[in-house]
């Protein structure tokens, strides 16, 4: 007995002491000149002496270490032979992938970080948006020191609030990539200002940092491949249908001026009336509930009818954003707003029959908007005050 224990006591052959890890905390991935160099990737490197505060140099808190090759994995052997120690893919939390690359196609590198047993499902992904991914990479922040850091807080910060990006994970983009007919929709980023000093701890000194990461656009694909760019009521639209809007603004003009409100909740169902499902109806309901924030005129707003108009526009705003973003799916020739999925949900049956030409259904299906907004409260007052 006492010459069998030492065979089911197996311990860790393959670990790793963590003071032999370098921690690596975002990837940038973008397009090599050759098939020889397809990969180029950028690993965005803790250093742990400057975050921890203890036996601190001043430097930056982070390296950047690049690495290329014919693949993500010997890209990624390439890199390491820069670094001391192991680069640990189990902390990364931002994929920032090339305008260039994501033309081209993203299911390989995807196979990659699915595959690979370090990395994490939930990193987020991102597109950057007529700049290099390393770029992103190697640009100083000013509200964390770790620029991978910076990007999850400002996209929870905008999901949340004020804005149409939302959290797209890695497995996000892998279901998304496999729906019929359609195609992820994954946050653009790129950098606003000067790159002189983007990657030195020079860009934090200033009142004014020279270089601002900035999330914004959204790019949407047809399978794997960056189809284009939305924007504006557009990417406002697309969001709203996706129903993964929580709060943002809404600007409306009458006669006496602009008024803003706040859309504070936001419930949107995408159905289908599928019984022909060559000729499917695509019923879409959305249902809005909104705050008075600015009022610069001499409107009642104690007067309900006041209001009830109020809500009309609100409602006809939402209705255009949707109508918006429906042109802008079908002028790319892609469903990545899911109605192929409705009508699926509806006749599974039927929808075998049409999803190999779904494109053309998609294209020319009837749609069924029923909107409606109310108006729940006008904030800290009721009339806005006037000068005479």
């Amino acid at each position: 007995m006492q010459m069998l224990l030492p065979l089911v006591i197996t311990g860790c052959w393959d670990s790793v002491e963590l003071n032999r890890r370098a921690i690596v905390s975002g990837v940038g991935i973008d397009r090599g000149p050759s098939d020889d160099q397809k990969y180029m990737l950028s690993f965005q490197v803790i250093v742990a002496e400057e975050i921890s505060g203890e036996q601190t140099r001043s430097s930056s808190p982070v390296a950047l270490y690049s690495g290329s090759g014919r693949t993500m994995f010997e890209a990624l052997a390439n890199a390491s032979r820069q670094t001391a120690r192991f680069l640990s893919l189990g902390h990364v939390r931002v994929v920032v992938i090339s305008e260039e690359f994501a033309r081209e196609g993203i299911k390989d590198m995807l196979d990659v970080l699915e595959r690979e047993s370090d990395m994490r499902l939930t990193s987020l992904v991102f597109i950057t948006k007529d700049q290099p991914a390393r770029e992103v990479m190697s640009t100083m922040t000013v509200f964390s020191k770790i620029p991978a850091n910076d990007l999850v807080e400002k996209l929870n910060t905008t999901s949340k609030q004020f804005g149409y990006n939302y959290k797209m994970e890695v497995d996000d983009v892998i279901r998304g990539i496999q729906v019929r007919g359609g195609g992820p929709v994954i946050n653009g980023v790129f950098t606003i200002g000067g790159r002189e000093r983007a990657d030195s701890n020079d860009n934090l000194k200033t009142i004014t940092p020279h270089t601002i990461l900035r999330i914004s656009r959204l790019a949407v694909f047809k399978d794997d491949k960056l189809k284009g760019w939305l924007e504006g009521k557009t990417a406002f639209g697309t969001v709203l249908l996706l129903n993964k809007l929580k709060e943002f603004p809404v600007v409306i003009k009458n006669d006496n001026g602009y008024l803003a409100f706040n859309v504070y909740l936001s419930q949107v169902s995408v159905g289908a009336a599928a019984k022909d499902p060559e000729h499917p109806v695509i019923n879409i309901k959305i249902t809005q509930q909104a705050a008075l924030k600015e009022s610069p005129n001499s409107l009642d707003l104690t007067s309900p009818k006041v209001l009830e108009k109020l809500s009309e526009q609100l409602t006809q705003e939402a209705r255009s954003q949707i109508q918006g973003a429906i042109a802008a799916a079908r002028k790319l020739e892609s469903d990545y707003i899911g109605f192929g999925e409705a009508v699926e949900r509806k006749n599974p049956h039927g929808w075998k029959k049409v999803k190999d030409h779904w494109e053309d259904i998609f294209a020319a299906c009837e749609i069924k908007i029923d909107a409606d907004t109310v108006i729940r409260h006008t904030d800290m007052r009721g009339n806005s005050f006037q000068v005479y």
